[in-house]
This record gives structure tokens, sequence and C-alpha cells, in this order.
């Protein structure tokens, strides 16, 4: 078994919540942390996923590197997230694992698509997802969200995809149809199985209520995570989806 950290989601948790904010008097107002505390409480999240996927195998802490080729697709690609302040141990704790652990980037990649690739490659020994993003329901995997691991096959993959091709993600900063949200894409899709049927239906759907094609492939190429084929780890390039 191989346990995939999504890393970037786990560092930047931890590191946040072993922030101390003390307040000594009216004029000494103070943040701090130390590496050493974010570190041990990713230790204890580690050791329960290995708990809870009852094995004791590899474990891979997938990072992102920037900026993505996201960002060359749409310039506004997570745009609302500049001005969010990182945990002040961040960088010491992401140094510090890279001597505990396999730690993998890829050029211009999220550590979603990273996942993705290593998720669906076939060169791992059972990998498993470790990540709570909702993302992650769109590669074909097995998924430890919470307490219980989750087969996401091919045909629910493609559907999540084509569902946020429907709605966009504001987390992402990118748009998709007005008015379209989880349960609205759903019903949108219909009975719907094959991914080509689902992609007929997104692109009506955005010809009948604004842009057309190029917005629609737009959007499904920023909601779509890599999967294996979609990347050549050595040119650093990557296969944008073609219908």
């Amino acid at each position: 078994m191989t346990l995939l950290i999504d890393a970037d989601w786990l560092c930047y948790n931890c590191c946040y919540a072993v922030e101390n904010d003390d307040r000594f008097d009216d004029n000494l107002h103070v943040l701090y942390s130390r590496p050493s505390w974010g570190l041990d409480l990713i230790e204890t999240y580690i050791q329960r996923y290995k708990q809870v996927s009852e094995d004791e195998g590899e474990v891979i802490m997938c990072f992102t590197s920037y900026p993505t080729f996201r960002h060359d697709l749409y310039q506004e690609y997570k745009a609302n997230r500049k001005s969010r302040r990182k945990p002040l141990a961040l960088k010491a704790v992401m140094d510090a694992l890279t001597n505990r652990y396999r730690c993998i980037r890829y050029d211009g990649l999220e550590g979603d698509d990273v996942l993705g690739l290593l998720a669906t490659s076939k060169e791992l020994d059972d990998p498993i997802i470790v990540s709570p993003d909702k993302d992650m329901r769109t590669i074909p995997c097995k998924l430890l969200a919470g307490e219980d691991l989750e087969l996401i096959t091919r045909r629910q993959a493609d559907r999540n995809w084509m569902a946020q091709a429907l709605t966009g993600d504001t987390t992402d900063n990118y748009k998709g149809l007005a008015g379209v949200g989880a349960v609205t894409a759903n019903k949108i899709l219909g009975d719907a199985k094959e991914l080509s049927d689902m992609w007929e239906i997104v692109v009506k759907e955005y010809e009948k209520k604004q842009g057309g094609y190029k917005e629609a492939l737009l959007t499904a190429r920023l909601a779509r995570i890599l999967r294996t084929g979609d990347y050549n780890t050595k040119t650093g390039k990557v296969k944008l989806w073609k219908p």
C-alpha cells in the first residue's frame, strides 16, 4: 500500500493549528509557533491514516510547484487567495518533511495533479489518496477523505468532473454556469454514463446559457485533475484534455 498525502493541505492545516496567539497586556500581542509542533501534529495524522488503512506501507508527500499550468490557462485562477496569510512555520515544516518522507513535486503542477498522476499510474503498490478535497473525487482512485476508504470508479470520477465543469469552483476562483450548483449539475447530467455523452450535455448547457464551446472547454480543463498520460515528467509538458 502507498499513502499519497495531500501535503499542501496537511502542512497548511497543521501549521495553522499549532500557532499560539497570546496577549500579554494591552501593548504586547504575540503570534508564535514552532516547526516541531507542526511536525508532531503531522505525524499524529499520518499514524491515524495508517490505522484506518490497516497498513504500514510507503508514505509519499505530494506538493504543488508554482506557478501552475492553470495560471497560464486562466490568469485569475486562485487569485482570491493572494491576500491569505501563510502559517508561520510552513516553510520550515515543508523543508523538514523532505528528510522524513519521499516528497514529489512536478514542474507546473498542483499537488492535486501529482496525486492524480500517481494514483492512476499503476506504478505504485495499492495507492490511496489521502485528502478531504472534493476535487479528489474527480480521480478514479482509492480515497481516504474521512474515517473510511472509498473507491471512486472511472465513471463516478468522470461524472464528478463534468459536474464541476458545470458549477465551476469558487474556491479556486473560476466560474461555471450562473446559478448552477452541485444538485442542479447532477440533474442536468441526468442518466448519462459515458464521458462523451456528459460532455455533449455540458456543451449544450453552455451554449444555451452563456459563452459556448470555448468557455465550456476552458472550465473543463481547469476542473480536470490530471491522470496518467496527461503529463510528461521528462519535459514538464501538460497534455491538455481534448474531447
